[in-house]
């Protein structure tokens, strides 16, 4: 597979030198899975124990590992996108289950 060029842009309120926020971790923890985790490596070039190291907090944000959080986000949003489709699917199926009965 082809490593993907993704642009390093900063993330709002983290800093290069420090872990990612308990905030994004929670968040991202909550919204990536570990295939999640193996194919932003890919992606991007970097390790899989760094992007694990940067979910949990284990390691610093660099210019170069931002990448994979920057695109870990990015995967999350669409996650969470992808959750709130599949709950109105649901809920308007239980709506139709209600209205045959």
């Amino acid at each position: 597979m082809k490593t993907q060029e993704i642009m390093a842009v900063p993330l709002l309120n983290e800093e290069f030198g420090n872990p990612i926020s308990e905030k994004l971790s929670n968040l991202l923890r909550s919204h990536i899975t570990k295939d999640d985790r193996a194919n932003v490596s890919t992606t991007t070039g970097i390790g899989s124990s760094t992007v694990r190291n940067i979910v949990f907090r284990s390691t610093t944000l660099t210019e170069d590992n931002s990448k994979a959080a920057i695109e870990l986000v990015n995967v999350a949003i669409k996650n969470c996108e992808t959750t709130i489709a599949n709950a109105n699917k649901a809920k308007q199926e239980l709506k139709l289950i209600l209205k045959s009965n």
